[in-house]
């Protein structure tokens, strides 16, 4: 969970959350924010970014809340096991509006709050912190993602480094590595714990 820091008579009133899509409207959001940013924004797919790895990816979210209420699903990233402890993540994206989104405080997302503050600089910091650790604490000993050449900065930024250079749908990508010792195995501080994975089994994704 992420408070952002903004006019002190309006901090506390809103806050983002990370988290698992709960039901099948947060799931259907998350798809749908994919299509918009990969395919309508980037162009990189044609009509749909779908493909087989979905059907075993765990979904992200970042949640926009307003006065304690859940709003829009302003982010996503999706974490997946390519192979035995080795997993991969992709498809983040966070809407435009929320992109400048920085300096916040994160009470429930980092364990025992403590945490670099490079991952408070941004909504996609977080999601980025939040899909590593979680694929840390189910059991991860190597995390890559293929990461466009505009954000190999931030993920450099936030301990990754760059193993090899590839295509992908005709767009240039580092394929970039994470340090783990930086993302501690973290579950989802937010009552469902180790439950996470059931709740997206019920939504027939994991």
């Amino acid at each position: 969970m992420m408070y952002f820091q903004t006019k002190k008579k309006e901090r506390g009133q809103g806050f983002i959350a990370i988290n698992v899509p709960r039901y099948p409207a947060e799931l259907e959001a998350y798809y749908n924010i994919r299509k918009s940013i990969f395919c309508e924004e980037q162009q990189l797919f044609k009509t749909s970014d779908y493909d087989e790895k979905d059907a075993h990816a765990i979904p992200i979210i970042a949640v926009n809340h307003y006065c304690g209420s859940p709003d829009d699903i302003v982010g996503v990233v999706r974490i997946y096991e390519a192979c035995n402890r080795e997993w991969f993540g992709g498809r983040l994206g966070v809407v435009k509006a929320y992109r400048t989104f920085s300096k916040y405080i994160c009470p429930n997302l980092f364990k025992d709050h403590q945490v670099s503050s490079l991952y408070k600089m941004s909504i996609a910091a977080g999601l980025i912190y939040r899909a590593v650790s979680l694929a840390n604490y189910i059991g991860c000993d190597k995390f890559s993602a293929y990461v466009q050449v505009q954000n190999v900065k931030l993920f450099e930024r936030l301990h990754w480094s760059v193993v090899a250079t590839t295509t992908l749908n005709g767009v240039p990508h580092m394929l970039m590595e994470a340090d783990l010792d930086a993302y501690p195995a973290t579950p989802i501080y937010d009552g469902l714990g180790t439950d996470a994975i059931g709740v997206l089994s019920d939504l027939n994704v994991a």
